[in-house]
């Protein structure tokens, strides 16, 4: 007699999947999980949504586990992420482009001026 294939379970994984699953459930950051296991984080989140498998909350890869399960994030999630993403944007801010940098040079701009109060 033939055994019906059960369709419910998620697809197997292979070790460096199922080693990634367990490094984000551990609290490791995404971008240690990667370099350790090459899993790319689309797959990482969208395997972690399969398996029932959640980031600790508090922390963006948290924030990332909410989102590929299309649910809305909680609250601790919510702050890390915004203060993830404010990072991002002052280290965006802090880099000048090499042109820009070269046309100020050029100009004499570049030295600091004294803020009088």
């Amino acid at each position: 007699m033939a055994t019906p294939a059960i369709t419910d379970q998620p697809p197997a994984l292979t070790v460096g999947q199922a080693v990634a699953l367990t490094l984000l459930r551990d609290g490791y950051t995404q971008r240690t999980i990667q370099a350790r296991t090459d899993v790319t984080p689309d797959d990482l989140y969208r395997l972690a949504a399969l398996h029932d498998i959640t980031a600790p909350h508090g922390t963006t890869e948290g924030h990332d586990c909410h989102e590929a399960r299309g649910e809305d994030p909680c609250g601790p999630c919510e702050k890390a992420r915004a203060r993830a993403d404010s990072r991002a944007r002052a280290r965006q801010r802090k880099t000048i482009p090499a042109a820009v940098l070269r046309a100020r040079l050029a100009a004499g701009t570049t030295r600091r001026r004294a803020v009088s109060r």
